[in-house]
């Protein structure tokens, strides 16, 4: 028998700076990515745009986060989350999925910092995968 599986790899640009919440257990980062497709109608391709949370947990939240700034272009290897819950005014069951992140790596920066013309590594660029 086959085992499932659950991988998501997405590239996409934040659409505002990530934050972190430092919990007692364990520090969680979070943030949302645009990921631009085609869409296919009579007139033409047009632009579309999903939003994606993610989620990133431990030290490698603390070390990565900083690095994620609204427009920030990163690639994203991770496994797909669904979370429930009931609202509380109308007691309608709720759902969403979330990305999970195993591995982080920022291929470029916001408009702002590719005009500065840095050669090298970018000031702040963390990537790879999450240690254990």
């Amino acid at each position: 028998m086959t085992e499932d599986t659950n991988v998501s790899v997405l590239v996409g640009r934040l659409t505002k700076d990530a934050e972190l919440k430092l919990h007692p257990e364990m520090s969680v980062g979070y943030f949302t990515i645009a990921v631009n497709r085609k869409k296919r109608k009579a007139t033409g391709d047009e632009e579309a745009s999903s939003y994606i949370d993610i989620n990133v947990y431990g030290n490698y939240a603390e070390i990565i986060i900083p690095s994620l700034k609204r427009g920030v272009q990163v690639s994203i290897v991770g496994s797909l989350k669904q979370d429930r819950w009931i609202e509380q005014g109308t007691r309608q069951n709720k759902s969403r999925l979330v990305v999970t992140a195993n591995s982080i790596q920022i291929l470029e920066g916001t408009p702002e910092r590719k005009a500065d013309h840095h050669g090298g590594q970018r000031e702040g660029f963390v990537s790879g995968p999450i240690p254990a």
